[in-house]
């Protein structure tokens, strides 16, 4: 996109057409001075098509530095809706655009840092029936999802458009960033697909932020580690050879890099003999993933598929509080959570101490479990289920269906849901 009135001029200095605008010459111009970059490089960049699936905690630190930097074109794929939850780490959205469609309101925010380029928001899901139709002309596809569902289809996306995939992910204090696939590097070596380093799903391996939390600066880290991968990719800067960069926050170096194998010869979409071909959609992405996260929960009804055993909803909880029933409540969540807030008369013992000895629960003939979805409560009050079996303990033993969330929903508005 050219600016106003000056683009189509052309220099006295040269014999033809000027190829940026003299805004873009002002606005590119410190990246421009730098050794080995120049003009050359951001012709480069402002020639480049960039997919960005995911425009969360990755994905706008990522957006961020490749708009400003003069990437020409950005596709934004993301049908999620900003929340306010998501804040803190996903720097492009506002307090003023929560509810908005993630992809828009990106470009919203792109459109104010750099006019010059040209944004193309999806407020559409990439599955594996439309990824190729929807990414096909793109360059390089960059995975901010941080969801292996999607990464895992992206990473068979970019092997079979014969296109690099720079993929990241963040959980905690902790993240990481690679480039996989693509052709060549200069160096002769070639890259991996994601499924050569990682054939396998390991099970429970899929964190969430929203349960295990993130420090913001580590999404925003990994995600302008990610940009610089892409920018490097772009203008022939590429590394000699393939490397993953370990990052966590509390280490020393903050950043650590180590190289990566090569592609595996039993890979099941590079391969000699790979049998994941153009039609993506016959291939099991969600029973091959269906591990990754643990049990699907429920926020009003707690675990899906979840252990058999009796259970309350809130309502009944609060009756049973407000009649000063002689019960014991034991939130299970960890002590960090149960500082944020707490029901009254709650005690507060982690899961994990639960499960390696259910004997630390205080006395009671009525045991009730809370904990924040209605999850890990399922779990502990089987632990304790288990135990009085064994030595023949009279105890009732509950738990509470969707947790703190059911509370703040059904029976205290003002309870706080984080």
């Amino acid at each position: 996109m050219e600016s106003h009135a000056e683009g189509s001029r052309t220099s006295p200095l040269l014999d033809e057409e000027v190829p940026l605008s003299l805004d873009e010459y002002v606005r590119y111009g410190r990246q421009m001075i730098m050794p080995g970059f120049g003009l050359p490089a951001q012709l480069k960049l402002k020639n480049a098509k960039v997919a960005i699936v995911g425009a969360g905690g990755l994905g706008c630190p990522t957006l961020q530095y490749l708009a400003g930097a003069g990437v020409g074109t950005i596709g934004i794929f993301d049908h999620d809706t900003v929340s306010l939850s998501n804040l803190h780490r996903q720097i492009l959205h506002t307090t003023e655009r929560v509810g908005m469609n993630k992809a828009e309101s990106a470009s919203m925010a792109l459109k104010s840092l750099n006019p010059e380029i040209n944004l193309l928001p999806h407020g559409v899901p990439i599955t594996p029936s439309t990824a190729l139709s929807l990414l096909k002309g793109y360059s390089i596809l960059v995975d901010c999802t941080d969801r292996p569902l999607t990464r895992y289809l992206l990473s068979d996306v970019s092997v079979r458009l014969d296109i690099p995939l720079v993929s990241g992910a963040a959980i905690s204090s902790a993240g990481q960033w690679a480039v996989y696939g693509g052709k060549p590097l200069q160096s002769g070596k070639k890259r991996a697909c994601y499924r050569c380093i990682w054939p396998s799903i390991i099970p429970g391996s899929a964190g969430k932020c929203e349960e295990e939390g993130v420090w913001s600066v580590v999404t925003g880290l990994v995600g302008t580690g990610m940009a610089s991968e892409v920018i490097k990719l772009i203008i022939g800067k590429e590394d000699p050879e393939p490397l993953l960069h370990l990052h966590h926050l509390c280490s020393n170096p903050l950043i650590r890099t180590i190289r990566m194998k090569g592609p595996s010869a039993k890979c099941i979409a590079c391969g000699p003999s790979a049998s994941i071909t153009d039609d993506l959609d016959v291939y099991g992405y969600e029973s091959f993933c269906a591990g990754a996260a643990g049990p699907e929960v429920d926020e009003m009804t707690g675990m899906k598929d979840g252990i058999q055993g009796e259970r309350i909803d809130v309502k009944e909880l609060s009756i049973l509080m407000e009649a000063n029933s002689n019960i014991s409540l034991i939130d299970t969540r960890p002590p960090i959570e149960f500082g944020i807030c707490s029901l009254p008369k709650s005690t507060n013992i982690p899961l994990p101490t639960i499960l390696e000895d259910p004997s630390v629960l205080p006395p009671s003939e009525e045991v009730i479990f809370l904990c924040r979805r209605g999850n890990d409560s399922q779990i502990a009050a089987d632990a304790l289920r288990r135990t009085t079996n064994t030595t023949g303990q009279n105890i009732r033993i509950r738990d509470v269906k969707g947790g703190l969330r059911a509370w703040s929903k059904v029976v205290d508005p003002m309870f706080p849901v984080y």
